[in-house]
């Protein structure tokens, strides 16, 4: 079925929160509505006989333009409106102490509404990682393989899309899943010119990012359902084709500001029997539940959740008037995040940029009729072309060599700055650097996402940019860092952001490979054929020529990628873990966390594709009753 522009009216079973008069009880009541939350709700409630309950902050947001129009991506309310929940860092100490904003998307489908689109996966090593370090290889690239392919519907390439540089590889793809992923129907020219100089620079050509293997070139699919060039969110995916379950309830515009806990006898887990939540009038709701709670507000959203419950590091509840109901003092710990950059330059002969769409409302009018008379044009893009660098990419073996004997020295150092007093967490970062310093060694670790983008990506406003001019912008985003940070909330008022310190920058080895991604961003600018459309370099300016140059100017304007992870990470407890292998948290029978805060090591990848592959092994979990559900 084609979805028009305004996918779907408001689904009569997504309540008005001033008028909800929930159920009794359901079988799962789910913290979330975004990516991970409805693909677990959907799954559940295949069985007609379990009766779930989502509860999301946002609205449902199908009938955004900027969300279901791929060229739209980072426009209007997605970034900095009422779809985002805009948290605010504090100041970053390594980054001359200004507050960064790490955007998350506040709607029904969560950020899978709000993304880039991209729809890839990472390295193969990075999540053998996962196993290892969890002594499960049900965990490992091979063993999540089948929730990846489970989550998808891949539509092959045709032919425009094919000569444009789309290659599937469709032994790791998926074909009856049901998040809809595709291609755009338009590819700028520059794109091209950019994947010949990453062959040129050494790098392979590969097909599309799926198959364990990064360090390539690749035009990645997106979440695009190519029948009608739309986005497709888990709330395309998950919710809209079965609002009409009648056991499956979605609340929007309702803020979850507890799990309630039954009296539980000292010494023994503790079980929920319900969430709390409030309405859009601040009016008190409760919901009751059979058998579990899962937590899925992401990254940032679910150690609030937890500690707002009395789930956390006793300290920080007390000091917030939360009384502690489990004492795991690795909530919210662990935090990393990837942090973009940008090399950009003049474009010269070139006929389109994205910037023509900012800066020329009638051409962008002009777009945006014939995107929806015939779903092409330059509103039907959506930029997919990377590549993961690895070390030997960005620096020699001479330069590597030492690089790694300081970090391999120092790895209790750095354990103890980062797990703030937790002797556990320590271990676990411990064996997490232990695993990423292996992939360095080894050349598998992939440091940062090269990408391209025909027009302006950088931190200077449009109004301070030269008028009418036009960028190739070739993206640097350091996706392997060993800093880890924390997020905590500072109150017991849900109003309240948590504070959110994700310490980028504070290990060398996170500085010395974003500068040298740097430096090799800007090197593809140059580099023919990319010299026939360069102008001159526009930032970081021809000024910034070695690499402390870069560095000082990185310091004053790299920014958040908005891909937090691992703050209630899935390891051992006695290695700091939050949750176990079956995403159960420790010290309760019945609570669950389902969501990218659970990776027990960051990715190099968008997250997309993997909170969905964990979403559906979690559901998949959930259903062959590996839980504990007997209360």
């Amino acid at each position: 079925m084609r979805r028009s522009l305004i996918v779907a009216p408001f689904a009569s079973s997504v309540l008005a929160a001033a008028t909800v008069t929930p159920s009794p009880a359901y079988d799962y009541v789910i913290i979330g509505g975004g990516t991970a939350g409805l693909t677990v709700a959907d799954r559940l409630t295949e069985d007609p006989h379990v009766k779930v309950a989502v509860l999301e902050a946002g609205q449902n947001a199908e009938n955004f333009q900027e969300v279901v129009i791929p060229g739209l991506i980072f426009t209007g309310q997605s970034i900095g409106g009422v779809l985002d929940w805009q948290y605010t860092t504090v100041p970053q100490a390594n980054f001359n102490g200004r507050q960064l904003l790490i955007h998350a998307g506040k709607a029904l489908g969560g950020s899978s509404v709000t993304n880039a689109l991209i729809f890839h996966r990472a390295q193969k090593e990075q999540y053998d990682a996962w196993g290892s370090l969890n002594n499960d290889p049900s965990w490992n690239f091979n063993g999540l393989l089948p929730y990846f392919k489970k989550s998808e519907h891949v539509y092959k390439p045709n032919k425009y899309q094919s000569e444009t540089g789309a290659i599937l590889n469709l032994p790791f793809r998926g074909t009856k899943g049901p998040v809809q992923v595709g291609y755009g129907n338009f590819e700028y020219p520059q794109s091209n010119l950019w994947r010949t100089v990453a062959a040129k620079l050494g790098f392979v050509r590969g097909t599309d990012g799926t198959d364990g293997e990064t360090n390539n070139v690749v035009v990645t699919t997106d979440s695009i359902d190519p029948r009608n060039n739309t986005r497709c969110s888990s709330a395309c995916a998950h919710y809209t084709p079965f609002f009409k379950r009648p056991n499956f309830t979605v609340m929007t515009n309702v803020t979850v500001t507890r799990i309630l806990w039954k009296d539980t006898a000292k010494g023994k887990d503790a079980v929920a029997d319900g969430v709390e939540y409030i309405d859009l009038q601040g009016k008190v709701h409760t919901v009751s539940v059979n058998h579990e709670v899962i937590v899925s507000a992401g990254t940032l959203g679910s150690p609030k959740v937890l500690e707002l419950s009395g789930v956390g590091n006793s300290t920080i509840l007390k000091a917030a008037g939360v009384k502690t109901v489990v004492s795991l003092p690795s909530v919210g710990e662990n935090l990393s995040d990837h942090v973009h950059s940008w090399a950009n330059a003049f474009a010269v002969n070139v006929t389109y940029t994205a910037d023509i769409l900012a800066a020329n409302p009638t051409f962008f009018n002009e777009q945006l009729e014939i995107w929806k008379r015939n779903r092409t044009g330059l509103l039907s893009n959506a930029p997919a072309s990377l590549t993961l660098t690895s070390p030997t990419d960005v620096f020699t073996r001479q330069a590597l060599s030492p690089l790694l004997s300081s970090a391999q020295s120092k790895l209790t150092f750095y354990a103890n700055q980062f797990s703030n007093g937790n002797a556990a967490l320590a271990k676990g970062i411990i064996a997490q650097h232990t695993a990423s310093l292996k992939m360095w060694s080894s050349n598998t670790e992939r440091l940062s996402e090269i990408n391209f983008q025909p027009g302006y990506l950088g931190p200077t406003p449009q109004d301070q940019r030269p008028q009418g001019a036009n960028f190739s912008t070739v993206n640097a985003a350091f996706d392997a860092p060993l800093s880890r940070g924390r997020v905590h909330i500072t109150s017991s008022n849900v109003s309240v952001p948590p504070a959110v310190d994700p310490a980028y920058w504070s290990h060398p080895l996170d500085v010395a490979a974003h500068v040298k991604s740097v430096q090799l961003a800007r090197k593809f600018l140059t580099t023919p054929p990319m010299n026939t459309i360069y102008g001159g370099e526009f930032e970081p300016g021809l000024d910034k020529k070695t690499d402390a140059d870069v560095e000082a100017w990185l310091r004053s304007v790299a920014a958040s990628d908005f891909h937090p992870m691992g703050s209630n990470v899935m390891l051992p407890k006695e290695l700091g873990g939050v949750v176990d292998t079956q995403l159960r948290v420790y010290g309760t029978r019945n609570v669950r966390v389902v969501d990218a805060s659970i990776f027990p090591l960051p990715i190099s990848a968008h997250p997309q594709a993997s909170v969905y592959a964990v979403a559906e092994k979690a559901a998949d979990m959930i259903k062959k009753g590996v839980s504990n559900t007997e209360l």
